[in-house]
């Protein structure tokens, strides 16, 4: 009853701690969402302008603003110019405003806007929010000077493609701080923003745990394959164990060489011998590659 007891604990703090994480997503969905956004917001063939993205970091923000634009041109349903008209629309706003002082409007970009044939402009912003970022997207239509699209995601400030180009990187403490909050179910990688291995190290716990829990209420002591489960689950904690502890300093250092472990899943499978009678419990790893 006892160890039934704890099993049901650990699955209710898993999903809260998934649950919780799940506030945030990483730069590159924030990206793609509000590009998904803009096109079930703005009508086809539209001419749109992917102006500017505001943030301290100008590699960031070039990068965003990259991103955004490849995503709406491929989705094959705007017409979005290039960075001439950028080009345009900057040299419209040093002759006519001080831009250094911020006194641009949304009225007046929207009318320089116009001038260039568009029908909306594409600005945002990235905004410190103490633990996280705000990731914000506005679309504003040059015909009514309103924002016709507005998207905010929140991102967390550990996301990978942040820290690449912040140039930030996590000392070994705080590393071996987050291998050890791993042990409760791999949080310190949910407190990270590494959601993938945080999963990963969840699972492997669970299925640890489960294999136990079916060693001590589904198997009698004169059953051949006692003692297997218990043993598995042992050994598949561990092995969770030394994969929390690895898992900041693989994740921070290359997030390509972590890939490869987040595609490896394990499951609990049932076997039988020739006869089809008696079954045995057995562990399966697989490991997807798409092409």
């Amino acid at each position: 009853m006892k160890i039934k007891l704890v099993f049901v604990c650990l699955l209710f703090l898993t999903s809260y701690i998934y649950g919780q994480s799940r506030g945030s997503i990483s730069l590159d969905d924030a990206i793609y969402n509000s590009a998904m956004q803009i096109q079930e917001g703005i009508g086809n063939r539209s001419t749109i302008v992917v102006y500017q993205f505001q943030f301290e970091n100008k590699k960031l923000s070039d990068y965003i603003l990259n991103e955004l634009f490849d995503l709406l041109v491929n989705s094959r349903k705007f017409i979005v110019l290039d960075r001439s008209a950028q080009d345009v629309i900057n040299a419209e706003i040093d002759f006519q405003f001080n831009q250094s002082a911020n006194m641009i409007s949304d009225d007046s970009l929207a009318s320089l806007t116009k001038r260039i044939g568009a029908n909306a402009i594409v600005t945002g912003s990235l905004d410190d929010a103490g633990d996280e970022y705000r990731f914000r997207i506005r679309v504003i239509g040059t015909e009514t000077t309103a924002a016709i699209v507005s998207y905010v995601g929140r991102v967390n400030k550990n996301d990978k493609r942040i820290t690449a180009f912040m140039g930030k990187e996590r000392s070994s403490g705080a590393k071996i701080g987050t291998g050890a909050l791993n042990i409760i179910l791999g949080l310190g990688s949910y407190l990270e923003g590494d959601i993938a291995g945080g999963l990963t190290i969840t699972a492997g716990y669970a299925i640890a745990a489960g294999l136990i829990v079916v060693e001590a209420t589904m198997l009698d002591w004169d059953n051949p394959a006692v003692g297997l489960p218990a043993t598995a689950g042992v050994c598949i904690a561990g092995v969770t164990l030394v994969y929390g502890f690895a898992r900041p300093f693989i994740y921070n250092r290359s997030p390509k060489l972590a890939s490869p472990l987040d595609k490896a899943k394990t499951d609990i499978v049932f076997t039988s011998d020739n006869t089809g009678r008696n079954y045995n419990i057995g562990i399966q790893l697989t490991h997807t590659i798409k092409f």
